[in-house]
């Protein structure tokens, strides 16, 4: 029986870890032990809530076999294999393929990412990837919305519900283009629920809230999925959250997507923003076979076994030997620097 420890930095990197911890304990795989960076210990869901910790030592203490990490950081010191499972299917970001020397085993979504992981993988030598889909598309494809949730949230109401997801990045946020306008594009039929970032500004969620306006709903729930299953209709800029919507079928508008514009109706005028909600209400089914073509591509499998294959592909790759060929890790004296200022 193996451990397995959960590396978690993020509040939005605790639905990828869900479906993990179900599937070790589902399949009797071993122990597992969740790390929580102090931050964010508040927003601890119920599903992790025991077995947690927010000690590096006792983490080492816990001597894990296996480390998934959900994130771009991880303690220098820790034992076991690590393994980067990701925080979100988004690879529009540089940083996405940015080798840091932490990881041993790169688990990739699909044949895009995988493709240009294992160039990676040839040209440095010091890790492993597989493709294994991403674990967070289990709970994705498994959840079912619950009529409360829907109640809680917009009323029970027949409105159509739109979310609106920005990113983060302060290059690609759409925020500064469609809040201000945002309330005279919204229908009476219609309700919006604005989800921002985890790691948004205070400062621009309140101006969010302070529009005043009843079809406008400001959440900061760092779970995205029953939100993903709630709306008939994303709009978002660069945001990951963009492909997890895909998964479900349903349209997406993008406002100034820098690749693959056609995954949704892709806009650089918020002003014909109008016109695409009613397009896509009209027919949410509008483009519907290139929309697919693009996740199945960005995430291999909708099988619901990603999780399991994640944890069933790392056992080959140790079994296999793999890991003691591969050159050694660089020193990266800097990143283990930062890593241990902020775990400190």
């Amino acid at each position: 029986m193996k451990r397995y420890l959960h590396f978690v930095t993020k509040p939005y990197s605790f639905p990828v870890i869900k479906p993990l911890l179900e599937t070790i304990n589902n399949y009797k795989k071993g122990e597992s032990l969740v790390y929580v960076h102090k931050s964010i210990l508040d927003k601890v869901p119920s599903y992790v809530s025991s077995n947690v910790t927010d000690s590096i030592y006792d983490a080492i203490k816990f001597k894990p076999d296996i480390v998934f990490i959900p994130g771009n950081i991880v303690h220098p010191n820790l034992p076991g294999i690590k393994v980067q499972v990701f925080h979100g299917l988004c690879e529009e970001k540089g940083g996405h393929y940015k080798i840091t020397g932490f990881f041993d085993i790169y688990c990739t979504s699909g044949p895009l990412i995988t493709s240009k992981f294992k160039r990676l993988e040839k040209k440095y030598g010091h890790f492993v990837v597989v493709e294994t889909g991403w674990p967070k598309v289990d709970y994705i494809l498994s959840y079912e919305l619950d009529q409360k949730y829907r109640e809680k949230i917009v009323g029970n109401t027949s409105m159509k519900v739109i979310l609106y997801a920005p990113t983060f990045s302060p290059k690609f946020k759409s925020t500064s283009k469609l809040m201000p306008v945002l309330s005279s594009i919204i229908r009476d039929d219609e309700i919006v629920i604005v989800k921002f970032h985890d790691l948004a500004r205070r400062e621009e969620i309140n101006e969010a809230k302070k529009i005043g306006d009843n079809r406008i709903i400001v959440l900061k729930d760092a779970d995205n999925v029953p939100l993903l299953h709630l709306a008939d209709i994303l709009i978002s800029d660069t945001s990951s959250i963009v492909y997890e919507f895909l998964l479900l079928g349903k349209p997406v508008i993008t406002i100034g997507a820098k690749v693959r514009q056609e995954k949704g109706i892709n806009l650089k005028d918020v002003n014909l923003l109008r016109a695409a909600i009613d397009k896509l209400r009209e027919n949410p089914d509008l483009n519907l076979e290139a929309r697919d073509k693009i996740i199945t591509q960005v995430q291999a499998y909708r099988d619901t076994k990603n999780s399991l294959r994640v944890i069933e592909s790392v056992d080959k790759i140790i079994e296999s030997g793999a890991l003691s060929k591969l050159r050694k890790k660089p020193l990266n004296f800097f990143r283990k620097y930062q890593a241990y200022r902020f775990f400190n």
